[in-house]
């Protein structure tokens, strides 16, 4: 696969394990509207985003963390944003949020409804290619906002974590071959008249298949 684009991605140095010239792959992103035709009502968590890869539909949220600190100038609480990290299960979800304790973040928000959270990473995980061959390309993230859907197509995977589901040499040959495969270009095969076949194949219908007269 020769790669297209205008940014890195983590998986960009597997191209060195071999390239096969015949499918490109043009990395750009783009901010569309995605809209997503699901039986199961839009999450009503902040932070939700689905992401696509490959026919493969992956739920996850996006935790912040934040550091407080006491402003004695105005005699308010600062918070500074020192790491965003998305979550891909909910078992995930409670390692980050035992982990994060001793810093503020959004945990108490999800915490009110856990059992609805923990659905959200069953119902919105499947398989489907609608979108993937709707928009020509292998990978997509949203960000689910009520029955808004501000989508991306080709993200940088890198920046949603997704190097931990998927390893680079991996995600680079799936890619490639959903490409080929799935989002290829089908050509229309030309049926070429018995005729034509023949004569290609250098006989001439005048003559060949004319039976000769007896003497």
């Amino acid at each position: 696969m020769r790669l297209h684009t205008d940014f890195h991605d983590y998986y960009d140095f597997a191209v060195g394990y071999g390239i096969d010239d015949n499918v490109h792959y043009n990395r750009f992103s783009k901010a569309v509207e995605i809209h997503i035709k699901s039986s199961f009502d839009f999450p009503n968590f902040e932070g939700t985003h689905l992401l696509g890869f490959c026919g493969q539909i992956y739920p996850l949220i996006e935790l912040e963390k934040y550091n407080r600190h006491y402003n004695h100038s105005y005699d308010t609480e600062d918070y500074e944003l020192i790491e965003r990290y998305f979550v891909y299960s909910f078992k995930e979800f409670e390692q980050k949020e035992s982990e994060w304790e001793k810093f503020y973040g959004n945990f108490g928000y999800y915490g009110r409804d856990k059992i609805q959270l923990k659905q959200f990473f069953t119902d919105w995980s499947y398989q489907s290619n609608d979108i993937f061959l709707e928009y020509k390309v292998p990978t997509w993230v949203i960000r689910l906002e009520r029955h808004e859907s501000k989508g991306i197509l080709n993200p940088k995977l890198k920046d949603y974590g997704f190097d931990r589901i998927k390893d680079s040499f991996t995600a680079f040959q799936e890619i490639s071959m959903y490409l080929s495969n799935i989002l290829v270009e089908q050509k229309e095969v030309a049926k070429v008249a018995d005729k034509v076949r023949i004569e290609k194949h250098g006989f001439d219908l005048k003559k060949s298949f004319r039976k000769e007269k007896k003497q």
